[in-house]
């Protein structure tokens, strides 16, 4: 998103582009580092880690002059990237900390700011604005996507959903901690009316919203002493999380990182692991191996069962006797897969069919008998070692055979005048004689 620039926000992008991209200000420790843009990242895709980065120089919270608790105003830009669309771990917070880091923090719901020992102790003097992902029971959280006012303890003071108050409609307007938008938090505490007001609100509003998300009734001057030292930390546990520290100023002083008003970066997603990338290839590579297993498979059983039909097994007397071998497949087609129109007759063992080989247009009569005819195999060998070694002009020739299943083929030359035997022996006064 882009729009034209008022004045004083020029002179905030002024500002800005005078500083060097780099860690100078900041002590980082923990998983604290550069991500897109150069940004701090005050966590990566390591889980149950947290990361703390402060300013190398104090802050006077102190006036001089009245030794009293002076007023002041901090913002600072933010963004969440998680590991999961709706899904947030742990959190982040901006600290305001009498040291310079806050040694021995723990993860997950401590933010990187306390421990199981050290939290609750009055002694911290630690104030913090936790912006909190996950809905710690121990800790009084009203849910998973919250604003906290927190006081020298993970227990907030005061809290509210993540959200702002329209100036226009005056209507509350939720936003997500979790999505990836740049999002800013303005923190400005007045000591005359001894308030802390928060608020957070989308990064392309530049004016903040006249009604705070948070407002705490409360003097801050016996926890701030005279020089503090602000921070950000951030923690993940279980489930991954990407903390963006974008930018921030005070009181108009702007510092690192560089940010140009009224254009939000579009942050990239969260980083997979190579491990996560190497699972994503495998499972690619192993499903694709499936599915050609899969259709390998299908493809053979189909044709085995196809040609099932037309397998030949050669025994013994097939390669002592006889001529050519027919395959099944090509009588089947050649007469039309045995109809009954293409019968010609039946003989003393079997039905005789009309045929045309294919590829040749030579009309052919094939002799079927059943294979489990012992008569018949008698037959059929005797028909194929004596007829099929003849060669006679007036003897019928023995093209060949085939055996399939429970049935033996012999394929011959068709005669279209039909028999001899219905020339010699035939009763009917209409038959033709021969000469």
């Amino acid at each position: 998103m882009s729009r034209e620039l008022t004045l004083f926000e020029a002179v905030l992008v002024m500002f800005l582009t005078l500083f060097h991209n780099s860690l100078g200000y900041f002590i980082p420790a923990g998983s604290v580092g550069i991500g897109f843009n150069g940004y701090f990242t005050l966590t990566n895709t390591t889980q149950h880690t947290h990361g703390q980065a402060f300013d190398s120089e104090p802050l006077s919270f102190t006036n001089s002059s009245t030794n009293l608790t002076t007023s002041f105003s901090i913002n600072f830009f933010l963004a969440i990237v998680p590991e999961h669309n709706h899904q947030g771990s742990h959190g982040m917070a901006f600290v305001i900390s009498p040291a310079r880091g806050l040694p021995g923090a723990s993860s997950d719901q401590y933010l990187g700011i306390f421990n199981e020992t050290t939290n609750g102790k009055s002694s911290n003097n630690v104030i913090a604005i936790e912006l909190d992902m996950h809905k710690d029971q121990e800790f009084g959280d009203i849910d998973d996507n919250h604003v906290g006012n927190n006081i020298s303890d993970m227990r907030s003071v005061v809290s509210a959903s993540a959200g702002y108050y329209d100036d226009e409609d005056g209507q509350f307007k939720n936003l997500s901690l979790i999505s990836r938008n740049v999002m800013r938090l303005s923190i400005v505490y007045s000591q005359p009316d001894q308030q802390l007001n928060v608020t957070l609100f989308p990064a392309e509003i530049f004016v903040p919203p006249r009604k705070p998300l948070l407002s705490l009734n409360q003097d801050l001057s016996p926890y701030l002493l005279e020089e503090m030292y602000l921070g950000f930390t951030a923690s993940t546990g279980s489930v991954g999380a990407v903390h963006y520290m974008i930018g921030w100023f005070i009181d108009g002083e702007i510092s690192y990182p560089r940010l140009e008003f009224g254009k939000q970066p579009n942050l990239p997603p969260y980083p997979k692991k190579a491990s996560h990338k190497t699972r994503t290839v495998l499972a690619i590579c192993l499903t694709v191996s499936v599915i050609a297993a899969f259709i390998a498979s299908w493809i053979g059983f189909v044709f085995y069962f196809r040609h099932k039909k037309v397998k030949e097994v050669l025994e013994e007397w097939e390669i002592q006797f006889g001529p050519h071998r027919f395959a099944y497949e090509e009588l089947f087609n050649a007469t039309k897969g045995f109809k009954e129109k293409q019968l010609l007759g039946r003989g003393g063992f079997g039905q005789v069919y009309k045929g045309t080989l294919p590829g040749s247009d030579s009309e052919i009569a094939v002799k079927r008998t059943s294979h489990d005819s012992r008569q018949g195999m008698r037959e059929f060998l005797a028909e194929i070692s004596t007829i099929g070694r003849l060669r006679h002009p007036n003897l019928v020739r023995l093209l060949g055979y085939c055996r399939h299943k429970e049935h033996l083929y012999l394929v011959y030359d068709f005669i279209p005048n039909g028999s001899l035997d219905k020339y010699l022996y035939s009763n009917n006064e209409n038959q033709e004689r021969l000469t």
